[in-house]
């Protein structure tokens, strides 16, 4: 019978600890840091580098871009990853999404606000641009990154993208 009482005792502190780390919420997953991450991808990782993060990519192929001539574009689920050509050394250029699951740390991603967002970013700019409304963080000068955030006309994200500024 002691030992009943031993091993019903040690079961309750398990409950207990168990349920006291679980009462706990956990932090919320930064998957979208603004200037610098997108899932863990970073601006000028290498394809090997892109798949140590996320695994094997849903699609991969070579597609023409208008200003970088053929370039790779990997994608995983709603992410999508485009290189600055096809070789295995080529650098990643853009990062995009459309998933709802891919959030900074004050929770700002697809299907924020224009409201929001404002509140949770600092040193954002919003702008309409040929009918396009967008918020960005970054400099639109060659060489630099930029966080865009695509804005629908019910002033709600629809896309996030992170991407080196070609020219």
């Amino acid at each position: 019978m002691f030992t009943v009482r031993r091993i019903i005792l040690a079961a309750l502190i398990t409950a207990s600890a168990m349920a006291l780390f679980a009462s706990a919420a956990p932090a919320r997953v930064q998957s979208l840091v603004p200037q610098q991450s997108l899932r863990g991808l970073k601006i000028g990782m290498v394809a090997s580098q892109v798949r140590a993060v996320a695994g094997t990519p849903s699609i991969n192929k070579i597609v023409s871009h208008p200003l970088l001539g053929k370039t790779r574009r990997m994608r995983f689920g709603k992410v999508e990853v485009t290189f600055r050509g096809t070789s295995a050394t080529a650098p990643v250029v853009n990062l995009t999404t459309t998933s709802r699951n891919e959030r900074t740390s004050g929770g700002i991603g697809v299907g924020s606000s224009e409201r929001a967002l404002a509140a949770k970013l600092t040193g954002e700019r919003c702008v309409t641009e040929l009918g396009y409304r967008h918020c960005y963080l970054g400099k639109w000068r060659a060489g630099y990154v930029v966080t865009d955030f695509s804005i629908s006309k019910a002033g709600r994200v629809t896309q996030v993208t992170l991407g080196l500024v070609i020219d």
